[in-house]
């Protein structure tokens, strides 16, 4: 899993965290979106925190 910034036709920019385990890409969480660079880094970390609490919560889950 990944964290990706897309951007839109709109000129806003996504920040999205991605999954590619069983061959093609799947949007596992859309954490927001926005125009502003300062905004964009922020919601990057925020998406960072959050695959990073999500991968721990797996491996609690699954035991490993």
């Amino acid at each position: 899993m990944f964290v990706r910034r897309k951007p839109n036709k709109s000129g806003v920019v996504s920040i999205q965290v991605i999954d590619k385990s069983k061959g093609y890409y799947q949007v596992v969480k859309t954490i927001g979106s926005s125009s502003n660079i300062d905004e964009i880094n922020r919601l990057e970390i925020k998406a960072h925190q959050w695959l990073a609490d999500y991968k721990g919560t797996l491996f609690l889950v699954l035991g490993l």
